[in-house]
């Protein structure tokens, strides 16, 4: 029996579908799922974190923290992060505003402007680390399910020249000097619009020059160090309003 030339025609046109509606590469995803995350304009964000250091004279300590906020894509971030430090518990809230950080004083109530981010929060920006330049190597993980939507989880390397490119930048003219920096990360992104729900980074580098790492009785010279670092970030709300992020007023 013959098949009708129309019923061949619609089997081809619907094979034709399904292969030009195959799935993306996971390096095309990733670009997609960033490019996506950046045109939402807004996102609420929620994580944890970790920082170990390890000085050559044997000095070492290490924290988690947590923190939460909004962002304003590019580069506005309102958050607050809540750590403790050998004991001591502090909350710090923070706003950020093209390259500017300004700080709450908990006692005082008042804000203050820095004239930029540390080493230490550049690299666990929550913003900055959501740039597809410095994302390669991409593979996929698996496909979890993240709040009831199917995710693809992947996995990358970051490329660690620009990622210290941007700590010198943001330190400015700080005397430390960095080194030996390695970076992975990986990224969940829904299957059905393409959009970032969570990120982990984590980072290891070296740190010369470091003050005040001194052992009891020793010279007050600076120090080397080792640090590792990760930050584990939940993106929520995209593209939904809240409340406008604005310079506070600075304390005189």
């Amino acid at each position: 029996m013959r098949i009708p030339r129309v019923v061949a025609l619609l089997v081809a046109v619907a094979a034709l579908n399904v292969v030009c509606k195959s799935e993306p590469t996971a390096a095309a995803l990733t670009d997609k799922g960033v490019a996506n995350l950046k045109n939402a304009k807004t996102v609420q964000l929620d994580g944890i974190g970790s920082l170990a250091l390890k000085a050559q004279n044997g000095i070492s300590f290490s924290f988690d923290f947590k923190l939460s906020g909004d962002a304003e894509l590019p580069d506005k971030a309102r958050m607050s992060v809540e750590l403790t430090v050998l004991g001591n518990a502090f909350k710090v809230d923070t706003i950020a505003i093209a390259g500017k950080e300004y700080t709450l004083d908990a006692a005082s109530g008042k804000w203050t402007a820095g004239s930029g981010t540390s080493k230490v929060t550049s690299v666990i920006d929550p913003l900055g680390n959501v740039d597809a330049s410095v994302i390669h190597d991409v593979v996929e993980v698996d496909r979890p399910e993240i709040d009831g939507r199917k995710t693809r989880h992947l996995r990358y390397q970051a490329d660690t020249t620009k990622i210290i490119a941007g700590m010198r930048q943001s330190a400015g003219a700080s005397p430390q000097s960095i080194s030996n920096a390695q970076g992975t990360g990986e990224l969940w992104i829904r299957i059905d619009d393409s959009q970032i729900v969570r990120q982990l980074v984590k980072v290891s580098l070296d740190v010369d020059g470091l003050a005040g790492l001194a052992s009891t009785g020793a010279a007050s010279s600076p120090t080397s160090a080792s640090m590792e670092m990760s930050l584990d970030m939940h993106f929520s709300h995209h593209g939904e309003a809240f409340p406008k992020i604005t310079a506070p007023p600075v304390a005189p």
